[in-house]
């Protein structure tokens, strides 16, 4: 039966773990005699150490629980082939030997099913512990090497699977407003998982979840690339229902590899408080973020200021809206009326008349006071109503 179950079963076919093999299909037949014997239902099992022992060994050793159950049918269909051997040696009219052999069938079927179940939860559980304590490993490294201490760097890699020796892109991942969801973890994977796969990432990245709903990720190159523009990345973001996405900004080596997480924090303020959906994705390196990060630390006062700076256009109502984004877009155009027409799909009297208006509520021309202008404008389309003046 174990010569059957290697053949029939490749990741199975391992010589260093034939031993716990056979004694896990001893240990099962010597169980089925027993409680065949003393005419004892199938689901009457007693303990059978060495067949959770093979299972969770297997844990151990990666392999996934459907060669194991696999296993168990391929043992029974062998051991089937046996009982029917001995059924037609039976003294007996040769009437009665068939519904012998279908009543040992049966009685094999709910053993079958009865182990089995008992196994895979042991593997399950033995996963799912693998599971954590390698997590527990990873988490205590990481922060270890946050905070400051001296890291070997082969020693983090193989732990980890993560070179230290490249460029980072740190990311934070949540899932915002998730309520008393109890999957956020899969949607989290899947976030990762899509964003490796967009960014072209060679190696899997490193991926630390936090909490039930946040994870932190880096990512890693061997050379610096530019820095993922939140436009490209927020499909990602919108196909995944409440998920966010903060980046720092690339940097390099074990250093790079904090600061770029600590920039993806900061870029994550901005994202948590935002009610716009242009602050779904975030990314630390785009002009203004970083100042933004930290005006949202005091909403009432940044509230205030943008009222001071941009007077009634700091209104939450459509007109001001639109005024602020077609004074926002001139501005980065370097007030160029083609440009900002063509960025916003509109005629250049529209973005005059705008302007105009935009001229009248400020009470300067668009240019005055850019700096501080520019700055609020972003602040407003990056933040929205959280910093907006109601009514």
């Amino acid at each position: 039966m174990t010569a059957a179950i290697e053949d029939a079963v490749g990741e199975l076919d391992d010589g260093d773990m034939r031993a716990l093999l056979h004694s896990s299909v001893s240990n099962n037949v010597e169980v089925i005699v027993s409680l065949l014997a003393a005419s004892r239902e199938p689901n009457d099992l007693p303990p059978l150490p060495d067949a959770v022992r093979y299972a969770v060994e297997l844990a151990r050793h990666g392999v996934p629980g459907a060669p194991l159950r696999r296993a168990y049918h391929v043992g029974s269909d062998t051991l089937l082939a046996h009982v029917f051997d001995q059924v037609r040696e039976v003294d007996c009219e040769p009437h009665e030997q068939l519904p012998l052999y279908h009543h040992l069938a049966g009685w094999l079927y709910q053993y079958v099913d009865e182990i089995t179940r008992t196994v895979m939860a042991a593997h399950e559980d033995e996963v799912q512990s693998s599971h954590t304590r390698a997590a527990r490993s990873i988490n205590s490294l990481v922060r270890s090497t946050l905070s400051g201490e001296n890291t070997d760097l082969a020693a983090f890699e193989t732990t980890t699977g993560y070179r230290l020796d490249q460029v980072h892109l740190g990311c934070r991942v949540w899932i915002d407003e998730f309520g008393s969801a109890r999957d956020q973890e899969r949607l989290l994977s899947d976030v990762v998982r899509d964003l490796a796969s967009g960014l072209t990432v060679a190696q899997p990245p490193l991926t630390v979840v936090t909490d039930r709903a946040t994870a932190e990720v880096w990512f890693g190159w061997d050379r610096r690339r530019p820095s993922p523009r939140p436009s490209t990345v927020a499909p990602i973001a919108a196909a995944t229902p409440r998920a966010r996405i903060s980046f720092g900004a690339p940097a390099a080596g074990v250093k790079g590899f904090r600061m770029t997480r600590d920039q993806a924090a900061q870029a994550a303020t901005v994202a948590r408080v935002s009610t716009s959906s242009h602050a779904h994705v975030v990314s630390y390196a785009d002009d203004g973020i970083p100042v933004i990060a930290r005006l949202v630390e005091d909403l009432p006062a940044t509230r205030r200021w943008v009222g001071e700076v941009l007077g009634t256009l700091a209104r939450d109502t459509d007109e001001a809206a639109r005024q602020r984004d077609t004074l926002r877009v001139f501005l980065e155009c370097a007030e160029n009326y083609s440009d900002t027409a063509a960025r916003l799909l509109l005629h250049r009297n529209t973005v005059r008349y705008r302007l105009t208006k935009a001229e009248e509520e400020l009470g300067r021309p668009p240019g005055g006071r850019r700096i501080e202008t520019h700055l609020a404008l972003a602040t407003c389309h990056m933040l929205g109503d959280a910093v907006l003046v109601r009514g």
